[in-house]
């Protein structure tokens, strides 16, 4: 796992391993230029909170439907995308299948997007070797090899994406796709698949972990990976918002409005990223903490209470920003 950052951030490194796989893969296609604070605004991961209601499972982070998510993720982006999110038995021609839409992706020069790799986190097939029959792959954990046999028989589904086509998106569509994302995750609105009811998401999340740090039924590991991640993502949040601030010109009514919606939005999870941040000191990941001890769960639950509140303004401001930009958008393709 990567360190928590105590002081300076660094904005290379992401505690949220699938928009991290995502900008590696970027990084080898036409749209190199994007750094990975774009990646997690545009792709919405820097705004995602996905809880485990029980006890605030280690697996919180990672439980969506990621075939879907990632797909989206990479449209938002400006690409078309491949997947395979088989699940056992494979068929030997499904097999094949897989093992050439990997290879053919890495013909091209641009990594596969996988699962599971080392550990449950997202990361990278760069490269194969058919001789020897195996994979170099990398994930959070370590950089290494994965033989075919492992990678078909050790796991229970196939889940690799790839990048197939490069599109050439308008910043203006860029932002609305991203926020449209961002939103609809905020309001529990995200398709939820097999993991519907399981998890908590958005707004909607901080209530589940406040409700679980009351029951002092906190998993101490679990809390403070989910305090890790979410924390390091607000901080993403508002660093990507206090850019759009800056990048966008002020020349057009959208323009200006995209900096004033936004710099408003980014103060309300600067906010937010502050007091997951002090969470963060509170749990250290992967110490973990003491949740079941009352004074910090009382303390946490109103850390959180106080997160959430910064965030729904910041999403209002959001939903502002969208509501502009798709009656702008309107007007201007109907007229």
């Amino acid at each position: 796992m990567a360190e928590v950052q105590s002081s300076v951030k660094d904005w290379t490194k992401t505690w949220t391993s699938a928009a991290a796989a995502i900008h590696g893969a970027v990084a080898y296609t036409d749209k190199k230029h994007y750094s990975l604070v774009d990646v997690m605004g545009i792709t919405g991961h820097a705004f995602r909170i996905n809880i485990d209601p029980d006890h605030i499972d280690v697996a919180g982070p990672t439980m969506f439907p990621g075939g879907y998510l990632v797909r989206r993720n990479l449209c938002n982006l400006g690409f078309i995308s491949n997947l395979s999110d088989t699940t056992k038995p494979y068929s030997p021609e499904k097999v094949e299948q897989v093992m050439a839409l990997i290879q053919e992706s890495i013909d091209k020069g641009i990594p596969a997007i996988a699962f599971d790799l080392f550990i449950p986190e997202f990361g990278l097939i760069y490269g194969y070797d058919d001789d020897r029959q195996l994979f170099h792959a990398k994930d959070v954990s370590k950089e290494g090899t994965v033989t075919y046999f492992d990678f078909v028989e050790k796991r229970n589904m196939l889940w690799v994406t790839t990048i197939s086509e490069s599109l050439p998106h308008s910043k203006y569509e860029i932002l609305r796709m991203a926020l449209d994302m961002i939103v609809d995750h905020a309001r529990g609105r995200e398709w939820q698949h097999i993991f519907k009811g399981k998890y908590h998401i958005g707004l909607e999340g901080y209530d589940a972990w406040i409700d679980c740090m009351e029951r002092r039924a906190a998993d101490p590991f679990g809390n403070a990976y989910n305090i890790a991640v979410v924390s390091d993502a607000r901080e993403y949040a508002a660093q990507f918002l206090h850019e759009l601030t800056i990048r966008w010109s002020g020349e057009n009514v959208v323009e200006r409005t995209v900096r004033k919606l936004a710099g408003e939005a980014a103060v309300h999870y600067a906010k937010a990223a502050a007091t997951m941040v002090e969470l963060r000191q509170m749990f250290p990941f992967p110490q973990g903490g003491q949740p079941d001890d009352p004074a910090a769960a009382d303390r946490a639950a109103q850390l959180l209470r106080t997160a959430k509140e910064a965030e729904t303004l910041g999403i209002e401001m959001l939903e502002r920003l969208l509501s502009f930009m798709k009656a702008y958008w309107s007007e201007t393709w109907i007229k």
